[in-house]
């Protein structure tokens, strides 16, 4: 029934904190050091366990580290929108170097659980349904975009690859034309789709600190839409609100003013009748146009989520939170007029993990937490929160229809679903839910098996990965980290399995022997596996230390089973981590962030924390500052080799620097590179000291032979690249992505390589009409499939397709645009290729 989220870089917090921490990050009033001190001050005296919302604070704090700006404030989405269109423009104008990179998708797009103990695909966290066709839906995640299916999940196609957003936070089908779609984002945007998500348009924007909870399109008139928005300015005016568009989202007005809104349902029956829920219940029945709270004197000020069910119009049920955990379960029989509460739950708790409800504090309410009942069954209603629970007596009691671990749900032969239930929706006779893991159907909600969900998400490749290990074999083994879905492993023959549950970090194939693995889970939690994750064994930390949420784990590049690692101090251990020996000094209270060994010198390693990056060349234990930066460093990489020679990646300033001296002295190495946040670093072990940043949106190279940064980015999405590693026994590079997956594409060459006349003239491309006014038609002699772009003078891309085949010509409508200049960017397997189209 809803989806809650918070802003990008805080859609993982969960209101656990005190309420104080939310509005802090919201008001975008306050800087990333002063919010870290409320919450260290706060998690002193409170639980840090799970469900506690500290795993979640620490989670954003990881992410808005590394893009705060200049003056320490989370920059906003629309920043790095505004950039992308500049730096598309840039490229369009200029002639992009001859390069090789041709990337491919490697998934996961499936999970197959191995030792892993939560699998799944990735975050959904909306998803809308035809309820004419219900095979064709459409499902949203917060970092992987938009992905469509015409057959109930067979197969999936991504949208929104291409778009300068990839954040979808709610989404809404128009049933009466259902090739309409509404996509709700961050920076309290709305953009809307009228070819089935082929293109989109920003129709809306609320605020630019606001984002966009919930979309209700009326049943009866596709013209009238409400969205829930949250947020607020930097003058602290509240954004929180219901808004309304009676013009099919053209504009906007706020109708609701509130701290919070989450749900909006419409009466069945009588849409001049309007539920909005979030701290308060609001009730219309004008349509909308205004609206009067409801319930106050038997709610508390607690979250609230709502249903309705066609069954009995007249009947609202809502469930409520207190902190994170549930608080209370309500009934109406009269439309509102009046709640009753469910005194049965009030010693229970169905947000946490237990399948008996036991009464504790734990939970991740609001954002794991939703209702929904049954269309046809007035006593048929659904809550969720971390499991599902099910009630077919109005409420009055639940029984568990989920478990998070495959082996529990089958012992209690019940459903398994993956753990953090972030959307639930009663559709026709199914009951769909997203997770932190995908999409799930319960066909047969009433009867509770071990069959009780279906996932449908095979195909979709949203995985959140933060680290990646890759072997230097010519059949590469990969093992890579990610957001909720633990540590996976792929090789040519198996595919992808997975090995590690829970929030899965950095990870690395050992470099003798590719059937070890090593791994490590949030804060520090060391795993090795002999036999590539087929049965794994914990390793003792250092000292029962704790680290940072990514604790950095490496291994020598020299010596055979000799690993490092990284909390208050550095540690090695010489025997693949049966015993561990302090070789640093104490550098800080808390754990290091980044920690590197020269690959052709183990005696010369880096590590950072912060602003501060330490170096040690003598062995004698000391480390010593090398230098300390203007802003966050956000990765390291040293030459493959020159010890002495590192390249460091920081969130502000000139972005890349470059030190032949172990530090000593720098310059910038910034040259053209767009203004997006760089992620990752690594060099290229060729004769020209190439070097490749990953960043915000896409992967750029340069060396010694370029004046200037190449994208290096064909056919790679616009996501967020987190780390990078290259196989040399393959030639390939390899980049873990947050919020699309693995890819990959050959390492840079420019042997052999065509140049783009070459490219041109070889491809056979054919741009016609030019001028043109209302078609332009492209065709190519090009083996697989190309992707074709329209970029307007701004560097806003107004037409996307891929996966098209050239050799029957494409036509392209653009008889709705504006005159003017216009560039046309055609991404094959030979190159990317661009020219200046004019619409006249």
């Amino acid at each position: 029934m809803k989806k809650l989220l918070f802003p990008f870089l805080c859609f993982f917090l969960v209101n656990a904190w005190s309420q104080q921490y939310q509005d802090m990050i919201e008001s975008g009033d306050y800087t990333l050091s002063q919010i870290q001190k409320e919450a260290e001050n706060y998690f002193k005296t409170h639980d840090t366990g799970k469900g506690s919302g500290y795993k979640q604070y620490k989670r954003w704090e990881y992410n808005a580290t590394l893009s705060v700006d200049e003056n320490g404030y989370l920059r906003p989405d629309s920043y790095y929108f505004d950039e992308l269109k500049k730096y598309n423009s840039y490229r369009n104008k200029r002639k992009k170097a001859a390069t090789n990179d041709n990337w491919v998708e490697m998934g996961p797009t499936y999970y197959r659980q191995t030792s892993g103990w939560n699998p799944g695909i990735g975050r959904v966290q909306s998803l809308a349904v035809d309820t004419n066709n219900p095979e064709h839906i459409i499902i949203g995640s917060g970092t992987g975009g938009i992905w469509q299916t015409f057959n109930e999940g067979k197969d999936w196609v991504s949208l929104t690859d291409n778009f300068n957003n990839l954040r979808a936070y709610s989404l809404a089908m128009d049933q009466k034309n259902p090739e309409t779609y509404y996509w709700g984002s961050s920076n309290g945007r709305i953009y809307k789709s009228t070819d089935a998500g082929s293109t989109w348009f920003v129709v809306g924007n609320t605020h630019d600190n606001a984002f966009i909870n919930q979309i209700k399109i009326h049943p009866k008139n596709s013209n009238i839409i409400f969205v829930s928005a949250a947020g607020r300015n930097r003058e602290g005016l509240s954004r929180f609100g219901i808004y309304k568009s009676i013009d099919a989202g053209k504009t906007w007005k706020q109708v609701i003013k509130a701290s919070s809104t989450y749900d909006i349902e419409f009466k069945p029956g009588n849409p001049k009748v309007v539920y909005a829920s979030g701290n308060n219940v609001f009730r219309s029945t004008n349509g909308g146009e205004s609206f009067k709270m409801i319930g106050e004197e038997t709610f508390t000020t607690w979250t609230k989520m709502l249903a309705v069910t066609p069954a009995n119009p007249d009947k609202i049920y809502v469930v409520e939170r207190e902190n994170s955990a549930f608080g209370a379960f309500y009934v109406s029989e009269d439309s509102g007029n009046s709640f009753t509460l469910k005194e049965e739950h009030k010693d229970k708790n169905y947000f946490n993990y237990s399948s008996q409800a036991e009464k504790n504090d734990t939970g991740q309410a609001p954002r794991d937490m939703d209702i929904a009942a049954s269309p046809t069954d007035e006593n048929e209603v659904h809550i969720a929160g971390i499991l599902s629970w099910m009630s077919t007596d109005g409420g009055t009691s639940f029984k568990i229809t989920s478990q998070w671990q495959p082996g529990s749900a089958k012992r209690q032969n019940i459903g398994y679903c993956h753990a953090d239930i972030d959307i639930m929706e009663y559709i026709g006779n199914k009951l769909y839910v997203g997770t932190d893991g995908g999409i799930a159907i319960a066909d047969d909600p009433q009867t509770i098996n071990a069959e009780y969900y279906r996932e449908i998400g095979e195909g979709i490749g949203i995985r959140d990965f933060y680290r990646l290990g890759v072997s230097q074999t010519k059949n590469v083994v990969i093992t890579a980290g990610s957001q909720d879905n633990g540590t996976s492993a792929f090789t040519k023959n198996k595919g992808w399995t997975d090995w590690l549950g829970a929030d899965g970090m950095e990870s690395f194939v050992d470099k003798n022997d590719p059937n070890i693995l090593y791994g490590t889970s949030q804060f520090g939690s060391l795993y090795k596996s002999l036999n590539q994750g087929r049965r794994l064994t914990g390793i003792k930390t250092p000292d029962d230390k704790k680290g940072e949420w990514i604790t950095p784990f490496e291994q020598d590049p020299i010596e055979p089973n000799t690993i490092y690692t990284g909390y208050d101090q550095v540690y090695k251990s010489i025997d693949g981590g049966a015993t561990w020996t302090a070789i640093s000094q104490v550098l800080l209270e808390r754990g290091l962030n980044h920690l590197k060994i020269a690959p052709s010198d183990n005696s010369v390693m880096y590590t950072a924390f912060g602003k501060n990056l330490y170096v040690e060349t003598n062995g004698d234990k000391i480390w010593e500052l090398a230098n300390s930066f203007s802003s966050n460093i956000n990765a390291i990489a040293i030459h493959p080799k020159n010890p002495n020679k590192i390249a460091v990646a920081t969130s502000n300033g000139e972005k890349i620097y470059i030190s032949e001296d172990t530090g000593d002295t720098w310059k910038s190495l910034k040259k053209n590179l767009p203004n997006f946040t760089p992620y990752s670093l690594i060099w290229q072990d060729n004769s020209e000291d190439g070097l490749y940043v990953g960043m915000s949106y896409g992967i750029y190279y340069t060396d010694n032979t370029l004046d200037e940064w190449e994208s290096f980015g064909n056919k790679l999405p616009n996501v967020q690249i987190s780390e990078m590693e290259i196989n040399y026994k393959d030639n390939r590079i390899y980049a873990a992505t947050y919020g699309r997956g693995m890819w990959s594409s050959p390492i840079y060459s420019n042997k052999n390589v065509l140049s783009i006349e070459e490219s041109f003239k070889k491809s056979g491309i054919s741009i016609y009409p030019n001028p043109s006014s209302n078609v332009i038609n492209v065709s190519a002699e090009l083996k697989g499939d190309s992707e074709v772009r329209l970029f307007n003078n701004q560097g806003q891309i107004v037409y996307f397709n891929k996966k098209i085949s050239l050799s029957s010509p494409l036509q392209i409508n653009t008889s709705q645009l504006a005159t003017g200049i216009y560039y046309l960017r055609i991404n094959s397997e030979l190159g990317e290729f661009t020219e200046k189209v004019l619409l006249q």
